[in-house]
């Protein structure tokens, strides 16, 4: 990754393809949060939901360019400040109002659980992208060095599979009864993850990050203007995630090492 230590001059002299996909990551995340808040029923909580999952494609697409083109000096920080718009803050919100105003999770103790474990998510997010950026000063490593692992459940993935799992509610219309608790376990699940030392393979390689973008995208352009059904591809996008999220179990932590570390 080729970087410009140039800071002199109007900052938008410093922007490269890259930052304006992270931007991009960012406008997503915050129109979900918009979506949300300007009034709640079933097809504005899905184009919610589907936007963080859009925006989770241009994260994979600005992580495949960034190591292909020249990079600028903001590039790492607007990668982290876009994620935690749309993968921290974005599906906390979401979240929160799809139990508090259409589910209409009303009883106090499901109230106060629901606000500490959508802050905790935040916070959660926070603490792994603030690790995953100091992680060079304590391993001494360079900047641009390509990781073979992350250390923790990465936020993008987290996200993923939390919009996808409320999607595939929605969907299907499944019973309510048991939904608000499986939902509350699962952020509860996803803070420990992304706040864990557990190793996660690093995917964001154009052989997966390109088809899977392109497919993804077909499939919104369908479900915006012709109404299709978005279950069954949410569902395949669920189901993967639920694998990444068990795959330490399944790879040995010392296959996902970089092959010169130490």
């Amino acid at each position: 990754m080729k970087t410009r230590n140039d800071n002199t001059g109007s900052i938008l002299k410093l922007i490269k393809l890259p930052d304006l996909l992270s931007i991009c990551n960012a406008l997503l995340g915050f129109s979900a949060i918009l979506f949300v808040l300007g009034g709640v029923n079933e097809r504005v909580i899905k184009n919610a939901l589907v936007l963080i999952l859009v925006a989770a494609v241009v994260d994979g697409l600005d992580g495949m360019v960034a190591r292909n083109i020249e990079c600028s000096p903001l590039g790492k920080y607007l990668d982290s400040l876009a994620d935690m718009v749309s993968f921290g803050v974005a599906p906390a919100i979401v979240a929160y109002v799809l139990l508090r105003n259409y589910l209409h999770v009303y009883d106090y103790a499901y109230a106060y659980v629901t606000l500490a474990l959508c802050g905790a998510y935040v916070i959660s997010g926070m603490l792994r992208l603030a690790r995953f950026d100091a992680k060079p000063f304590f391993q001494k490593e360079s900047f641009t060095k390509e990781k073979v692992h992350f250390e923790g459940l990465p936020i993008t993935g987290s996200a993923i599979f939390l919009a996808s799992f409320m999607l595939v509610f929605i969907e299907l219309q499944l019973p309510s009864q048991l939904y608000p608790f499986l939902l509350i376990a699962l952020m509860g699940i996803l803070c420990g993850l992304m706040t864990s030392r557990i190793r996660y393979g690093n995917i964001r390689d154009k052989r997966v990050v390109i088809p899977v973008g392109i497919v993804f995208f077909m499939l919104f352009f369908f479900y915006k203007f012709f109404s299709l059904p978005f279950v069954y591809p949410t569902a395949v996008i669920f189901a993967l995630t639920a694998f990444y999220i068990c795959s330490p179990l399944i790879l040995p932590n010392h296959k996902l090492q970089a092959p010169n570390s130490k």
